[in-house]
């Protein structure tokens, strides 16, 4: 992981959320698709309102403000830093240093405490 000199530093008022809508029923309807009709007949109205409900605005910001990239090279760093704690750990498996197996390169962060991981 890149140490705290090498992040960008950025305030939460820097950033802007883009807040799109997943299914934007009135822009289609305005280009000559109405649909709404076919999904109320199904009456799945209330799940497309939770897909398109409120976005987190300070959330958004708070995760992306302390993200991360965990790559290889993290995953490499990660490790040293195990091996210096411990040198007995020199030449073990992730695993046997305690540490999860790296599958791929990954955005880390947190958000109040819970760690998020998009892969």
């Amino acid at each position: 992981m890149k140490s705290k000199e090498e992040q960008c530093l950025w305030r939460n008022r820097d950033l802007t959320v883009q807040v799109e809508r997943h299914v934007d029923f009135t822009s289609l309807i305005k280009h000559g698709c109405d649909i709404v009709e076919f999904y109320e007949a199904q009456d799945v109205g209330s799940y497309f309102s939770m897909l398109n409900g409120p976005t987190y605005e300070s959330l958004v910001k708070h995760f992306w403000l302390r993200a991360s990239v965990y790559d290889k090279h993290a995953s490499k760093l990660e490790e040293d830093q195990k091996v210096l704690i411990d040198p007995s750990l020199e030449g073990k498996s992730r695993q046997e240093m305690g540490l999860e197996p790296f599958v791929d390169t990954e955005i880390r962060s947190s958000i109040m405490g819970v760690p998020i991981f998009i892969n």
